[in-house]
């Protein structure tokens, strides 16, 4: 992507979020935060691209797609109040009708659309799709660590102030509840992600984004979940038991290789 296309894609996203904004303070609060992450994923996602070595071109290219990310989050929250997509409707399948549209991404090359558009579809995907395309994993991979490093700083900071400062569209209608659910536990002792069927207990849910660290992909991502201390710290708030130690142990396990591979 060169400069002028990633200049139209700025300006569409600074000219659809300026209306976005909604008067019922809850909603709102929501959008700001929304809004935040999505520039906050944008840095991520430069970082993460500029450890690899990629070039302005690529650099503009994954600029875009972390700022379209999101975009069906704003109007999912006017529409259906809640950022749950289980009783609403698919938030990248939302963002991708709100950029057809608005047709800003006919300013593109056809490559670069397309790749844009797989990217927002499969951004929160359990697993990305089999591909032998290249350039697909490659920036699939970095929107899927970028997202996942800043929710989990938001998560984290809603669960260490979730009494003080309460917001239900981050509890997912999970119940508060002592106890996580036996899928859970298997999930992450077989070393992969929770799956959003087996949760019920705002526990399984702070296990579930702990769990993300197995689709982590890039040193660089793995090496700030250590450095913020996002692993010990999401645990901290998991009562000790001998169901919940065996899983503890694997996520601690498996962040400690990681990290050890690229020392």
């Amino acid at each position: 992507m060169d400069g002028k296309g990633l200049s139209i894609c700025r300006k569409w996203f600074e000219d659809y979020t300026r209306g976005v904004h909604c008067p019922n303070a809850e909603i709102e609060k929501n959008i700001l935060l929304k809004l935040a992450h999505t520039y906050r994923v944008r840095e991520n996602i430069t970082i993460i691209a500029r450890s690899l070595g990629m070039n302005e071109e690529d650099l503009a290219l994954a600029e875009a797609i972390a700022l379209f990310h999101d975009v069906g989050r704003f109007e999912q929250l006017r529409v259906y109040g809640t950022f749950n997509d289980r009783i609403s409707a698919d938030h990248s399948q939302i963002g991708l009708q709100v950029l057809n549209r608005s047709e800003v991404l006919s300013i593109l090359p056809a490559k670069e659309r397309n790749l844009i558009r797989k990217c927002i579809w499969n951004h929160n995907k359990y697993q990305l799709q089999a591909s032998d395309k290249t350039d697909f994993l490659l920036f699939s991979r970095l929107i899927r660590d970028a997202d996942k490093l800043d929710i989990l700083g938001i998560i984290l900071e809603h669960f260490e102030t979730r009494e003080q400062h309460p917001n239900q569209a981050l509890d997912f209608g999970m119940v508060d509840e002592f106890g996580l659910s036996p899928e859970v536990i298997s999930d992450v002792v077989q070393g992969r992600m929770v799956r959003i069927a087996g949760m019920r207990t705002l526990l399984d849910m702070r296990m579930m984004y702990l769990s993300w660290i197995f689709d982590i992909h890039f040193p660089f991502t793995l090496a700030c979940i250590k450095e913020k201390d996002y692993l010990e710290r999401l645990l901290a708030g998991i009562p000790d038991d001998a169901n919940s130690e065996r899983a503890k142990d694997s996520l601690r396990e498996y962040l400690q290789k990681r990290c050890e591979m690229y020392i």
